[in-house]
């Protein structure tokens, strides 16, 4: 579960500005929501809410870039474009931007911290979190660390530290160094290392899922669940099947299908999927001895109740993503993994969004926690969020971006949420001009 989040002088934020999914004692709907992380508790649900350029994307790509970082294990392979620095305020051009994230995973709440520039790291921090004092693991300060042994792990040696000392460079990650390369000797520097890499996962507007093929092929619990949501969400597709084809080597002489099956070869029972625009509809995998072709169809019933398949290049482009959000909401429900997402909506009616989020937070059974970004107002809704679930992002005076919960203001359990927002009575709206004054 990710508890909170905090992100200093990078893109929009200025100063460090958090966001966190503590209730609130004033919220007390929807208590199936609430989720005990150790000494902690978190809300499994949030939406973020914003005018266009009001930030709330920036906090999903600080999350990302922290993450990126994480997995590349050093600054030399992000490029950072035109800096990092919030650019309004000459002063910060020359200050270090920060990232911080605090989350469960295991049994243990973990915080992490780096400070740093393009160039190099200059602090990075993790820290075991406890109800009374917390834990420090290890701290960096410029080329300068140490690590808490006692914690870490007996593995962690005077000569172990002085040799990491030698071998992670100003601009590598300490906590990615030791996460990859150190498993036996750090095991809780290992667990904080893996819940970026295996259970952080983020969807972006242009994210695809590329083996949905594959899943409905060998899970037979997801493909009961894609057949039984989809045609709830009346898209027209009563369900989804994988066609399943041998391919012969003989025949493939070149071209992109040729590289698929040398990669598949190369890493059996792994699906590798086309870089083309539809690459979520073709899945190439080895196994069982033989290289198989995996291509899913949507199956639509015709005048005289007969299936007629169809390629998913057919469908539009709400379906598809539809489609996309499939192995996020079977994992949502069995497994205690994170989802974040930006524009959530993307291309999806309003009505159809909607029934997918309130299913959502409906489950009781529901492990993960899902995360968003939007403009659908049709989504603010007591029925389906608590009002600390629900936070806005707004540029103040300075350009810089603020987060609050609407959970800050005084909301009677039967407010109509979504009037009182368009309204402008909580912010994160748009200012738009007399555009009378311009003769529309």
């Amino acid at each position: 579960m990710l508890l909170r989040l905090i992100a200093e002088n990078i893109t929009s934020f200025k100063e460090a500005v958090e966001f966190n999914t503590f209730p609130s004692s004033k919220s007390h709907s929807h208590e199936n929501h609430k989720v005990v992380c150790g000494h902690a508790t978190a809300l499994r649900m949030s939406a973020i809410y914003g005018a266009n350029g009001a930030g709330k994307s920036n906090l999903l790509q600080a999350l990302n870039l922290l993450q990126t970082l994480v997995k590349a294990e050093t600054l030399r392979k992000i490029d950072f474009y035109d800096g990092l620095a919030f650019r309004f305020a000459s002063q910060n051009r020359e200050k270090p931007s920060g990232l911080a994230i605090e989350f469960y995973y295991g049994k243990n709440i973990f915080y992490y911290h780096i400070e740093f520039s393009p160039e190099e790291i200059l602090m990075e921090e993790l820290l075991l979190s406890k109800k009374t004092k917390d834990i420090k693991l290890f701290l960096r300060k410029g080329e300068d660390f140490s690590i808490n042994s006692e914690y870490v792990g007996k593995g962690i040696t005077k000569q172990f530290q002085d040799a990491l000392k030698r071998l992670v460079r100003p601009d590598m990650l300490l906590l990615s160094f030791i996460g990859k390369y150190y498993s036996s000797e750090a095991p809780l520097v290992v667990d904080a290392y893996q819940w970026f890499v295996k259970n952080l996962q983020l969807v972006l507007p242009n994210s695809k899922h590329a083996f949905v093929p594959h899943l409905i092929d060998t899970d037979s619990n997801f493909a009961e669940l894609v057949n039984a949501i989809l045609p709830e969400l009346k898209t027209g597709i009563d369900k989804l099947l994988v066609k399943k084809e041998l391919i012969s080597e003989e025949e493939v002489k070149s071209g992109e299908l040729m590289q698929l099956v040398k990669l598949a070869k190369e890493h059996p029972g792994e699906p590798q999927s086309m870089m083309s625009r539809y690459s979520d509809d073709v899945n190439v995998i080895y196994e069982d001895g033989n290289v198989y072709l995996k291509t899913l169809l949507a199956v639509h019933k015709n005048l005289e109740g007969a299936d007629v398949e169809m390629s998913l290049r057919d469908e539009s482009d709400g379906t598809r993503r539809l489609i996309d959000y499939m192995p996020l909401l079977y994992v949502i429900i069995q497994k205690n993994r994170v989802y974040v997402v930006d524009e959530i909506e993307r291309s999806i009616h309003p009505i159809v969004i909607k029934e997918v989020v309130r299913k959502l937070s409906e489950s009781e059974t529901a492990k993960g926690q899902l995360i968003f970004t939007t403009h659908e107002s049709g989504l603010l809704d007591q029925n389906i969020f608590r009002p600390d679930e629900i936070w806005f992002a707004q540029k103040d005076a300075e350009q810089a971006t603020q987060l609050y919960p609407l959970s800050d203001f005084d909301i009677h359990k039967t407010a109509n949420i979504e009037n009182g927002y368009l309204n402008g009575r909580y912010g994160g709206i748009p200012f738009l001009s007399n555009l009378r004054d311009l003769h529309w």
